[in-house]
């Protein structure tokens, strides 16, 4: 089997459901990435790539188009067998040093490839699954303390058993806001606040201590990415957990952090940090050096879910105590305002995996287990499709 084409789809989301982070209001327009790649035996593969934008992730819609079109497409994936997923990434790496967003949408399209070629879903190539569901959290943007608990209860009533808060737009209210919130939703809710970078380590301190009366889990990116220092401070000074989130997007930066002891656990995105082939070698980094790692998304649609899906089901470690409750499938319930993915239809895939109280499924059908939806993807295409190579017939 040979790689012969690869067609990207730039797509444009705009979500009924935009939420206020530290950093800005996320879902009001963003770019994102559909892969397409084909071969010589008729059998494509889909990736998904989502960048939120340079401050986020460093790429964009942009680079992440004009790396695959000028440099991995022609340099890496044209006539390469697409099993040969280490060469692969090897190459990928040769040609560009960071970008691993766009590297992730390739890789979510090859173990698409090789499952469908093998008759089987692709957990069943990445260590089989653990579960056939994972529990997940509801995600709450930034608001009135009023807002977030009205936010809050509709999704412990759908059935989600852990809430993670957006905190850090101003700091003045933070405490305020975790301190209502568990006492409307009581003790038995996992409550977890995001704060996006949006401290001072010294805040850091000061406001996780107070945080820390309300039961709260653990506190993700508190501090600037690139002060890792920072991260240790608050992390020697806390007794919440502190997390990773965008100090971590390669392997390379979670290995600094984990030499400098900097964090408690990893918030892992296999949508920006490597796809399966990375993300199996980042959990087995995290697990060896005795920290835990959880699982999330990049807030794309229907393939990135998949994606999700299969990873979250074949990587135990992702489901360790305290941290059992995952964070997927927030990008389409926010595109959607929706709870759960049943009876969507504007999707970019066909068979969208299904989140329904509470909880994400994995697909059963070979590959990731969704078929591209061609007037779904051209509901989302403001500009035309790059191919690359013959993308001729396929199934």
């Amino acid at each position: 089997m040979k790689i012969t084409g690869i067609k990207l789809y730039p797509l444009t989301l705009r979500f009924k459901q935009v939420f206020e982070e530290s950093f800005g209001t996320v879902g009001k327009v963003e770019k994102n990435v559909l892969i397409q790649i084909f071969t010589d035996e008729g059998i494509y593969g889909l990736g998904e790539a989502i960048s939120l934008g340079p401050w986020y992730s460093v790429e964009t819609q942009g680079s992440i188009m004009f790396l695959i079109k000028e440099y991995i497409g022609p340099k890496v994936l044209l006539g390469e067998d697409p099993f040969n997923v280490d060469k692969i990434w090897n190459g990928m790496d040769n040609v560009s040093t960071n970008n691993t967003v766009a590297k992730s949408c390739v890789d979510f399209a090859l173990y698409d490839i090789m499952g469908k070629a093998l008759g089987v879903p692709v957990y069943k190539l990445i260590g089989g699954k653990f579960a056939d569901r994972i529990p997940m959290r509801w995600g709450i943007g930034n608001g009135s303390p009023e807002q977030m608990v009205e936010f809050a209860l509709e999704g412990i009533d759908k059935g989600f058993r852990g809430l993670k808060i957006k905190c850090g737009i101003d700091v003045r209210k933070d405490i305020e806001i975790v301190k209502t919130l568990r006492k409307a939703i009581g003790d038995d809710v996992d409550l977890t606040v995001d704060v996006n970078q949006a401290y001072t380590p010294e805040q850091a301190i000061r406001l996780i201590k107070q945080m820390e009366e309300y039961n709260v889990l653990c506190v993700e990116q508190p501090v600037l990415a690139f002060d890792l220092d920072g991260l240790r401070r608050v992390r020697d000074n806390t007794t919440a957990s502190i997390g990773l989130c965008e100090a971590g997007l390669t392997s390379y930066e979670i290995m600094k952090a984990i030499k400098k002891e900097a964090v408690d656990y990893v918030h892992l995105k296999i949508a920006r940090s490597g796809g399966f082939y990375r993300g199996k070698q980042i959990v087995g980094m995290i697990r060896a050096a005795n920290m835990s790692c959880t699982g999330s998304t990049q807030l794309g649609m229907g393939v990135e879910l998949a994606a999700d899906a299969h990873f979250a089901v074949a990587t135990k470690q992702l489901g360790n105590p305290p941290y059992h409750i995952q964070g997927y499938g927030s990008g389409l319930m926010k595109l959607f305002n929706v709870s759960e993915t049943t009876n969507i239809t504007d999707d970019i895939v066909t068979k969208t995996p299904i989140i329904k109280d509470g909880y994400m499924y994995v697909p059963e059908d070979p590959g990731l287990g969704v078929e591209i939806n061609p007037a779904g993807v051209e509901k989302y295409m403001e500009e035309s499709p790059v191919v690359i190579g013959d993308c001729g017939a396929s199934k």
